[in-house]
């Protein structure tokens, strides 16, 4: 199949693929030009536009202006990587069998097993670039792509340039020198959202004349939250600590996602394309809590409610969309795909999408003929996920769990921060509603957790066994052997990270149990990583009634890791022990990455 896809890539751009003869949606037979951007982790009111307060967004508040802004849009996926194949294919992540992030969280103790999904992106499916390619378009992807490795870059997927995009799903930094493979070093200190639209200007200007696609997924507002020092200063003088959107740094990325916004839209203005371009703007799922706040919603990314779900969605196609206005219609990221086929005239109708085409909201000439929207979750998340589905249906909600099979129902009309579950009061509903659920994944096939052999309530919550010494008595304390305490933190495996991370919670902490041999003193060693702007943060370890306090120290990067010695500690006899690392002061975006504490006999 893949052979086959670069045969048809070649053929469409060496020798020209003749458009087909269908006139686009907007009766406008110039060919039109597509810009999708897509933002990673923006919540739903973290734009001015949206309702935001701290955030300033004037570039994206223009384009809003211009075009329509819909306040009940949502992502496939209340995590990245199946939104991003959603927005590719216009197909539910449950039909793709690519349903959570990749790689995933390990869970090896919960109560279910989750199913053996895909983690990449099949070349079996048509992208939008393909489809796009077969009409003459040429497309580029220019930032975070986080759909598989090498040999399922977007190069693989129909898109004739790649900057940037590769298998890891957040920049290793925000500054250059970046690490990013497929991203050719910018001089220290470059920033990288301002990069990929220097780039992404770059793709416009040398294809002014004639149709392209420009994919833009940007890296932000994904962690490691960094931003330029200027403007953190800025937000941090108009910050009032304790309120739900009060990080300058993360503002400070929102804002330089907002810069780009406005240096794409400026550059079509120059080049005369702002007529004959289509701009979406969008998010690939909720915010990340507690880095921002998606209120009234409930909860953020990696939770099974609104939060994880809903975000921001702005629609701009000149002489289609009624400059500035609303749309309350709930819709969904695998509209994108049917929506821009309709409007560069496609009458292809043989491959199946699960998306509608949007066209008749946008020209304000009709509504959607569904009724339902899904969502399939089988795994497990920090931000509060257990393996979940859920189905909308007008204003109703359901959320059904999978581990114990309980039922939540909403009134989003009503209820938007789905505090009041009323499932038992209206059962005939939620038994519909439940049954239309279950058909539904059974018709996509949807792979559902199963019941986990090894499920032990007790090592999900304490120590899952006591690390024994190597042959020379040394200790090795691994991130993967942590026990876990809060909201953030977790073990990221390997290949991508192999640390504890996401330590954005200054309550959250790490827990080992040990066994010692040799009794004496023990030289502390850790791997510690912290991206530029985020060090200074105060970590204990501790073990008993002794306690070491380092202050973190910023590296290149969260995954670029100093090994320190950070003190002694002493053990006077053979036994069991355990140490605690646990933040003191937090005062950056994250904490630390901590790869693993080595624990040496200092020879005493």
């Amino acid at each position: 199949m893949f052979r086959f896809k670069l045969i048809v890539l070649f053929l469409a751009t060496v020798l020209g693929v003749p458009r087909a003869q269908a006139t686009p949606a907007s009766g406008n037979p110039t060919p039109l030009n597509i810009v999708l951007i897509l933002v990673d982790d923006l919540g739903w009111t973290d734009l001015s536009c949206m309702g935001s307060k701290f955030y300033e967004t004037p570039h994206i508040d223009r384009l809003a202006a211009g075009g329509m802004k819909f306040t009940q849009a949502y992502s496939a996926c209340t995590v990245c990587s199946p939104s991003r194949a959603a927005v590719l294919t216009g197909r539910y992540p449950a039909r793709l069998h690519l349903t959570d992030w990749i790689s995933g969280h390990v869970r090896p103790r919960a109560k279910l097993k989750v199913p053996e999904w895909t983690q990449h992106l099949e070349h079996g499916e048509t992208t939008l670039a393909e489809a796009l390619g077969a009409r003459g378009y040429i497309s580029a992807s220019i930032g975070k792509w986080h759909l598989g490795g090498e040999a399922f870059h977007p190069e693989t997927q129909g898109f004739k340039l790649n900057v940037g995009g590769y298998f890891r799903g957040q920049p290793p930094s925000y500054f250059a020198p970046y690490k990013i493979p497929t991203l050719q070093e910018g001089p220290d200190g470059e920033f990288l959202t301002d990069r990929e639209a220097a780039e992404a200007v770059a793709f416009i200007k040398s294809n002014r004349d004639r149709p392209f696609f420009l994919y833009l997924p940007h890296y932000a507002v994904h962690t490691p939250i960094q931003a330029k020092k200027d403007a953190i200063a800025r937000y941090q003088a108009k910050a009032i600590p304790g309120t739900g959107q009060s990080n300058a740094t993360y503002a400070s990325l929102i804002e330089s996602v907002d810069e780009s916004v406005g240096r794409i839209t400026q550059t079509l203005e120059d080049l005369g394309l702002t007529e004959r371009t289509l701009v979406i703007f969008t998010s690939d799922n909720g915010g990340l809590l507690p880095i921002t706040s998606n209120a009234p919603l409930r909860a953020g990314k990696g939770s099974a409610y609104e939060g994880g779900v809903r975000v921001p969605l702005i629609v701009r196609w000149p002489g289609v969309t009624e400059a500035g206005s609303v749309n309350t219609s709930p819709v969904m990221s695998i509209d994108f795909f049917p929506t821009l086929m309709e409007a560069v005239g496609s009458t292809d109708a043989a491959r199946q999408v699960d998306g509608e085409s949007l066209v008749p909201l946008l020209s304000s000439k009709g509504s959607l003929k569904r009724t339902n929207l899904f969502w399939h979750y089988p795994h497990y998340h920090p931000g509060g996920a257990t393996p979940y589905g859920a189905v909308r249906q007008g204003d109703i909600k359901l959320i059904e769990h999978y581990e114990d099979g309980h039922l939540e129902m909403f009134d989003l009309a009503n209820d938007p921060g789905e505090k009041l579950n009323i499932a038992n009061q209206f059962p005939a509903k939620r038994n519909a509603l439940a049954a239309l659920l279950g058909n539904w994944r059974e018709q996509l096939n949807a792979q559902m957790p199963s019941t986990n052999p090894d499920f032990d309530p007790s090592r999900e919550k304490t120590p899952s066994w006591v690390v024994q010494p190597r042959s020379d008595a040394s200790i090795e304390l691994h991130s993967r052997d942590a026990s876990v305490h809060g909201a953030m933190l977790r073990y990221e495996p390997q290949p991508h990270k192999n640390t504890l991370g996401y330590w954005v919670n200054a309550n959250d902490s790490a827990h080992w149990d040990f066994q010692v041999n040799r009794a004496g003193s023990y030289r502390v060693e850790i791997l510690q990583g912290c991206g530029p702007g985020s060090g200074g943060s105060r970590v204990a370890f501790q073990s008993g009634s002794q306690s070491l306090e380092i202050d973190v120290i910023a590296t290149k990067g969260f995954q670029d890791f100093l090994k320190r010695d950070i003190g002694n500690l002493r053990f006077d006899a053979p036994g069991r022990y355990s140490l605690d690392v646990k933040p003191l002061k937090k005062p950056g975006a994250a904490v630390m990455d901590l790869r693993q504490v080595r624990l040496i006999p200092s020879g005493e």
